[in-house]
């Protein structure tokens, strides 16, 4: 028999393009790489997660707000007065001289604006 050049060696036939008898097919089952696999997991969890924050959200849209607490002002007093008991004794004398300046009203006239500063 010739050699003919474009012939497979490995076929017994001639024509490899002319197959007639049925080759049965294997049935093999093509594995998913780890990586590729890990990709679609992590990726289904983070639909989930996606999809639980847009129900949350909507659902903490629907409740009324909660009502907000005013803070209540403490009361001052223009004149304090201050406890004995309360004050170390050897301040004692000062904080009455104190108390006694509180008591009076000076009469002080407002102070002078300087136009000139930063100029």
């Amino acid at each position: 028999m010739e050699e003919k050049p474009y012939q497979n060696i490995d076929l017994p036939r001639d024509n490899p393009l002319d197959v007639k008898e049925e080759i049965p097919e294997t049935s093999v089952k093509k594995s998913l790489n780890p990586k590729t696999l890990l990709l679609i997991i992590l990726g289904a969890v983070i639909f989930v997660l996606f999809l639980l924050i847009l129900i949350f959200t909507q659902v903490r849209q629907q409740k009324p707000a909660t009502t907000q607490v005013i803070p209540t002002s403490v009361p001052v007093s223009t004149n304090p007065v201050t406890n004995d008991s309360l004050i170390p004794s050897p301040y004692r004398d000062a904080f009455q001289k104190l108390e006694q300046s509180f008591s009076q009203d000076p009469d002080l006239p407002a102070p002078q604006i300087d136009t000139e500063i930063g100029q």
